[in-house]
């Protein structure tokens, strides 16, 4: 068992970013975010895990004896330069969280004819094509599921472009009703138990925690 600074420092971002996805999908919310900063949600919830676990495993004790708490800043700033590596290096698309495909294309469609009159629209392999911008759109999502991928077959688009069509398309999903019944409520379930879990271990160890971030702080 982990002690309850190391356990507040590696579950606190993971049970927070699963607070947010449940209240996205039990309130009906949708949410359109890019796949840059999708990936920098998820980096930051496992960030506490890493923090305890390579963080840790590595550890750099005789630059810590010389830096002793400033070693903190390099160690995350190597780690926050990790991410960024990662996050400029992912593919250019749409992430839309609360609809499922089948509530997304219909609104994407919308949305490319919004930006683009001539488009076309195929929906059997939900595809549309934005003839006047040299576009073309695909859906990628596992049936059933309410997280959809906007992608396009073209690499490199510009920037502008997918900032318009986050736009349009956000505008677009929220005036769609939301899923019966509503999702998340496992999710939710999930990250209250990690919740109730973690505050009370912490609360009946308040000394092993001031303890822990002595420890964890100062080497």
């Amino acid at each position: 068992m982990f002690d309850p600074f190391p356990a507040t420092v590696a579950f606190a971002p993971l049970i927070v970013y699963l607070f947010v996805l449940a209240i996205i999908r039990i309130g009906g919310f949708t949410w359109v975010t890019t796949g840059g900063r999708d990936l920098a949600a998820v980096l930051a919830a496992v960030s506490g895990l890493v923090v305890i676990g390579p963080m840790e495993l590595f550890f750099p004790n005789a630059t810590a004896s010389f830096l002793g708490v400033w070693v903190w800043i390099p160690l995350l700033l190597l780690y926050f330069l990790f991410a960024c590596l990662m996050i400029l290096g992912v593919r250019a698309k749409l992430i839309t969280y609360g609809r499922t495909a089948e509530e997304v294309f219909p609104a994407m469609a919308r949305a490319a004819r919004a930006i683009d009159p001539a488009a076309t629209i195929n929906n059997e392999q939900w595809q549309i094509h934005l003839p006047t911008q040299g576009v073309h759109l695909r859906l990628e999502s596992s049936p059933g599921h309410d997280c959809v991928s906007v992608l396009a077959f073209e690499p490199t688009l510009t920037p502008s472009f997918w900032h318009s069509l986050r736009s349009k398309l956000r505008d677009e999903l929220r005036a769609t009703s939301p899923p019966r019944p509503r999702r998340g409520w496992a999710l939710l379930s999930v990250a209250c138990m990690m919740a109730y879990s973690l505050v009370r271990y912490v609360a009946s160890e308040p000394a092993l925690l001031v303890e822990g971030f002595r420890e964890w702080i100062i080497r």
